[in-house]
């Protein structure tokens, strides 16, 4: 029984360690994306279309809608508008929470 405890507790104390390192990887190349992006906007003024080597990049601006509701209070009441919201999908959220590091004695 100990065995199995250790083992499942070794298990999950990988995946954490091996979470964190994809993780650790991943900002550092998000960061690397971010700046290049920002990089291939400023050539082009905004939007616009660079080619490449291996690829070609087409830039454009893009914009969501959104709805002011009290604006739309205006023209339905709020029971009207909260029939017409719905569920976003759910998806897992992974937190990283750092733990302190205790000092030696």
């Amino acid at each position: 029984m100990f065995v199995e405890i250790h083992d499942y507790l070794a298990n999950r104390t990988a995946a954490v360690e091996v979470y964190l390192g994809a993780k650790a990887q991943f900002d550092k190349a998000e960061t690397t994306l971010k700046g290049a992006k920002k990089d291939v906007v400023d050539i082009v003024n905004g939007y616009g279309f660079i080619e490449g080597d291996t690829a070609d990049l087409d830039i454009a601006l893009q914009a969501r809608k959104s709805i002011d509701e009290k604006l739309l209070l205006q023209f339905l009441t709020q029971e009207q508008i909260d029939a017409c919201k719905v569920e976003g999908v759910a998806f897992p959220v992974v937190r990283i929470k750092a733990k302190k590091v205790r000092k030696a004695a």
